[in-house]
């Protein structure tokens, strides 16, 4: 899983353990790519945790003949995100015009020279000016908070950066798909008994997140 998601369920995962008494060893390792799929296959890891979707459209485009299942666990929005204080803080002020003038720092953990954000805009004929790319959001945020760069979070990822006294969370001025946070895992292990084990107790972990994520939203 990347760290967005990490930072949410893995506290939360490592409690309902404790609590448990589990005699596990469980290795959380980077995602890399927006789609694990090959990881999944050749045995590289047991289950992945992020928004996939591209391969959630796959996994539709498939049915039951696919050899993988995704389990959608919660969901979220894409926000901008900046230092409190900025210009474009203020109400109003982040039309897309602005937006788009303002230096920007991309998220990209797959390493990709565009993202969802540089897609959307392109769609629409325009283009931001990325100053930076970055690998996760904890740099991120660490880094908009004390600069006047311009960033996109998931907004259940915020509170969970360190900073979100010192953040402006605003909405963008363009549409962009919502985020669906799923559990991804390959149908031979469907019935192994540590596998099942495994994927209950994450999604346990998971609804507590999406649980709190909603009250967020209230």
């Amino acid at each position: 899983m990347a760290d967005a998601t990490a930072a949410l369920i893995v506290p939360v995962l490592v409690s309902a353990l404790q609590r448990e008494g589990c005699c596990v060893d469980l290795r959380v390792v980077p995602l890399a790519s927006r789609d694990p799929r090959p990881m999944l296959e050749q045995g590289q890891a047991d289950i992945a945790l992020g928004f996939f979707p591209d391969v959630s459209a796959a996994l539709a485009a498939e049915g039951e003949r696919s050899v993988l299942r995704l389990q959608p666990l919660y969901g979220c929005e894409y926000m901008g995100v900046m230092r409190c204080g900025h210009p474009l803080a203020q109400p109003g002020a982040l039309t897309l015009d602005a937006y788009c003038a303002a230096d920007h720092l991309r998220v990209s953990f797959a390493g990709r020279p565009r993202g969802f954000v540089d897609e959307t805009l392109a769609r629409l004929d325009r283009e931001r000016r990325v100053l930076i790319t970055v690998s996760n959001y904890f740099t991120a945020g660490a880094v908009v908070h004390q600069s006047d760069l311009l960033t996109v979070l998931p907004s259940s990822f915020v509170p969970a950066t360190g900073f979100a006294s010192q953040l402006a969370v605003c909405e963008l001025p363009f549409d962009l798909p919502g985020i669906e946070v799923g559990l991804l895992w390959h149908r031979r292990h469907e019935q192994d008994t540590a596998q099942r084990w495994l994927r209950a107790t994450v999604e346990r972990a998971a609804a507590q997140v999406a649980d709190a994520t909603q009250a967020a939203r209230r």
